[in-house]
């Protein structure tokens, strides 16, 4: 038996407390099992609950869209109105990130305080660096923005002509549908826009902490600086698309085709086929839109060493997006240049069809 110095018992000391210990763990044992019995009957009675609540909400939005016709333009909107909170919930992430940061900043610098030999100062410092950028997201995406595109006006252009066709044949269906999509897919792309340059820059912000030896993806590489400028491009991709298209032609996009030669033509067969031709006019201007986007991460790929990306191809896509979205005016000046204004099309300048902008979402 051990005793102490005053002939006491220690197991008779700590052996009635452990007795107690055990009898509250025991205790408590039985909460936590009729807690989850709880739980358990609580998410069987929702699992009952949720298919009717599904079934009415199902009921009730179907019944809200066959009321409201809709439609792929509709749709667009639906998508792009949907993702309109999508920035705000990254923009909190980050601050979330930066939180982590400067934590592992403080971690960072106290291993430096203690140990300078193996943890170098950079690493609290840019840890420091990259939360604050994270923190103060919102002035860095406008300081990114403005570098881009101060000085830029935003492209303006010409509707295509598209009023002259009736009847429910295949050219009235083509004409329908471009002219359903068409404004809403050029929301759609300013939207894609604004979130592919958010979390271009917050991967650029990111590689802050790498090292050196990651090369053009590292703090100061040449694929970090052209994620950031990318990043700038796709939140002002309206005026830098002006720039482009106004630096080829001088001016803004015309795409209002008539046709110059209507001998033997009715009115209703002349409306028919420059309804038609405008509609396939804007379906290549959508091409472009596309083209021209990809090309500015054709480019980025190029800047971060991918061998399956080359800078021909960047500047084909971006020259060739241009050009796309401003046909008419490329259709003109081939025809002043062979002679033949006199045939073909007359393309002319109306009321403005491209987007200005959307509204910022930080």
């Amino acid at each position: 038996m051990i005793r102490n110095k005053g002939n006491l018992n220690i197991a008779e000391i700590f052996i009635p407390h452990l007795a107690c210990v055990t009898m509250k763990i025991r205790q408590d044992f039985r909460g936590l099992e009729n807690m989850k019995s709880k739980i358990y009957s609580l998410i069987n009675r929702q699992k009952q609950i949720f298919p009717a609540l599904l079934l009415a909400l199902a009921s009730f939005v179907f019944t809200k869209e066959a009321a409201a016709q809709q439609t792929l333009g509709t749709t667009i909107m639906n998508l792009v109105n949907g993702s309109a909170d999508v920035p705000g919930v990254i923009i909190g992430f980050s601050y979330l990130m930066a939180i982590f940061f400067g934590i592992m900043g403080i971690m960072k610098l106290k291993e430096h305080v203690e140990n300078p030999n193996s943890v170098s100062l950079w690493d609290p410092v840019k840890r420091f660096m990259a939360g604050g950028a994270l923190f103060a997201f919102p002035s860095v995406y406008h300081a990114i923005d403005n570098t881009i595109s101060r000085g830029l006006i935003r492209i303006a252009g010409s509707n295509f002509n598209t009023g002259g066709v009736s009847g429910t044949g295949l050219d009235a269906s083509l004409v329908s549908l471009m002219q359903d999509i068409w404004r809403p897919l050029q929301y759609l792309f300013i939207a894609f826009g604004y979130l592919a340059g958010i979390i271009l820059i917050l991967i650029g912000i990111s590689r802050l902490l790498k090292t050196e030896q990651e090369g053009a993806r590292g703090p100061l590489g040449f694929g970090t600086i052209m994620t950031f400028l990318v990043g700038g491009v796709m939140l002002s991709q309206t005026r830098v698309m002006a720039a482009f298209v106004t630096s080829m032609f001088g001016g803004n996009a015309t795409n209002n085709a008539t046709l110059v030669y209507k001998a033997g033509m009715s009115n209703t067969a002349i409306g028919h086929s420059e309804a038609v031709i405008g509609a396939i006019m804007s379906f290549v201007a959508i091409l472009g839109w596309i083209s021209f986007i990809r090309g500015f991460f054709i480019m980025r790929g190029v800047a971060e060493g991918n061998s399956q990306a080359s800078a021909m191809a960047g500047f084909t896509h971006i020259i060739g997006g241009a050009i796309a979205v401003n046909l008419g005016g490329f259709i003109t000046a081939v025809q002043n240049t062979l002679g033949i204004t006199n045939y073909g099309l007359k393309v002319s300048d109306a009321a403005p069809y491209i987007l200005d902008t959307v509204t910022a979402f930080v």
